[in-house]
């Protein structure tokens, strides 16, 4: 009887030391999962190389980028949803709609899930969000370069992805402000106008408004698809030179209506970069390592971040990582082989 109970302490012992070895394996490699607005556009396959440059960078983390293949809410929550099913250890989301986001995150937290967010400074239910720059302050930027190039006067349009994106919503906040405060000549010529993260709705919007608006000087856009969308109509109706294209962008996408005059500028942050951070920060964060102002988080203008708690008391945490690209410095986003950067 005692040579029993002693074989089954040791089985127990045994199997008690495996389950543990089992877990402790598991918790060992952090697995971490982006899930961007929109597939296979140039501006989230740049961010991917940055979330998979911290995954071969760190032993303990497999991270890696997902997205739906359509720029919907709905489709965004359903990939949450099936992360929150896999297990996933954390999951931060560029969003469409940061307040569709809140039930779901919710859900996550309460399965043990960490949630984080990029471009989403009003998000609730995170551990916290990434801003490559001040939103306003962008804005207001990309509004003194384009009223610069407009002579201060004469009328304008801008467009957003969504209506119901946070950070395009405050840049052309930003831009309003400034153009209200600082430009009196400048006129708006209609509501923001929604393109939904497509350059062919950006092209077909940005042709109604050159027909309805015959002394519009520019189009100011949020999403990076706006502009090639823009630029091209204005190559189509002949008015390269007279109407130009600004906002956000990248050179791959933008650099060639630079070359043509129908952008004058674009400006963005390198998406890798930010992706970077932000699984960065989840790593940090799992880890039990809080994210201090004046703390460098590894990358090119994120070298002493501020942060600062959004009313739902997340704290965001921002860089100083905006880049400005025009005519002159174009050539500095080529390789050698002619081909861009990003």
């Amino acid at each position: 009887m005692k040579k029993l109970i002693i074989v089954f302490v040791v089985l127990a012992v045994a199997a008690g030391v495996f389950m543990a070895s089992k877990g402790t394996k598991d918790k060992d490699v952090f697995e971490i999962v982006m899930v961007v607005k929109l597939e296979g556009v140039a501006w989230f396959d740049n961010m991917r190389l940055g979330v998979d440059e911290l995954g071969n960078k760190y032993d303990d983390v497999n991270a890696y980028q997902i997205g739906a293949d359509t720029a919907d809410p709905a489709a965004q929550v359903q990939l949450i949803e099936d992360l929150i099913a896999k297990g996933v250890d954390a999951i931060l989301v560029v969003p469409n709609d940061p307040e569709s986001l809140v039930p779901v995150f919710k859900k996550a937290n309460d399965a043990g899930i960490l949630t984080f967010t990029h471009e989403a400074s009003v998000q609730r239910q995170v551990s916290y969000d990434l801003e490559a720059f001040d939103n306003n302050a962008f804005g207001r930027h990309m509004a003194d370069v384009m009223a610069k190039w407009m002579g201060e006067e004469g009328e304008w349009a801008v467009f957003v992805g969504h209506l119901t994106s946070t950070t395009h919503n405050e840049w052309v906040d930003g831009e309003e402000a400034q153009v209200k405060e600082n430009y009196p000549k400048l006129k708006l010529v209609t509501s923001r106008l929604e393109e939904q993260e497509n350059q062919q709705i950006a092209y077909e919007k940005t042709l109604e408004l050159l027909k309805a608006y015959p002394n519009i000087k520019a189009i100011m856009g949020s999403a990076m698809s706006t502009q090639p969308g823009a630029a091209q109509a204005i190559e189509d109706k002949g008015l390269t030179g007279k109407v130009a294209s600004f906002g956000t962008g990248l050179p791959s996408v933008t650099g060639e209506y630079i070359l043509s005059g129908a952008s004058q500028s674009f400006h963005f942050w390198v998406p890798a970069n930010a992706g970077y951070v932000t699984a960065y920060i989840a790593l940090q964060s799992l880890k039990g390592i809080k994210i201090k102002e004046g703390d460098n988080l590894g990358k090119p203008g994120y070298e002493s971040v501020t942060i600062q708690n959004n009313a739902a008391g997340v704290p965001v945490v921002y860089g100083q990582a905006w880049v400005d690209v025009n005519k002159d410095n174009l050539d500095d986003w080529k390789n050698s082989d002619g081909s861009w950067k990003l």
